[in-house]
């Protein structure tokens, strides 16, 4: 496995479970608390998703601690920007994430991607 790094990790995110959850928080993502709250949520999809060494069940725990440690490490370093970039793809992830929202057009919304995306 190629080195881990934030663009892997994004790669192999499940894309439409990260819109699902900023759609569930969406009314309330203007607030920086729920932006938090969120993120903590995003990074715990990352965490499920994020690829494994090729021998993760033969390592030792305290390898398998160390994989951990630095799976997080990246996480805390992917802000909403870097989101932007997976979710706003001119593509399905972007039809499925403006339907997940379903206020395309509402100020509030534009208020919203402003603060988060911008």
């Amino acid at each position: 496995m190629s080195q881990l790094s934030k663009q892997l990790l994004l790669q192999q995110a499940d894309v439409h479970s990260i819109i699902d959850a900023l759609a569930q928080a969406w009314p309330t993502l203007l607030d920086e608390e729920q932006q938090e709250l969120c993120l903590e949520t995003i990074y715990d999809l990352l965490a499920q998703t994020a690829p494994k060494p090729e021998n993760f069940s033969l390592l030792s725990n305290d390898d398998k601690a160390q994989h951990e440690i630095d799976v997080d490490m990246l996480l805390i370093t992917i802000g909403f920007p870097d989101l932007k970039a997976i979710i706003f793809d001119n593509g399905e992830n972007e039809h499925y994430f403006w339907l997940a929202i379903d206020t395309k057009y509402d100020i509030n919304t534009k208020q919203i991607i402003a603060a988060l995306f911008n």
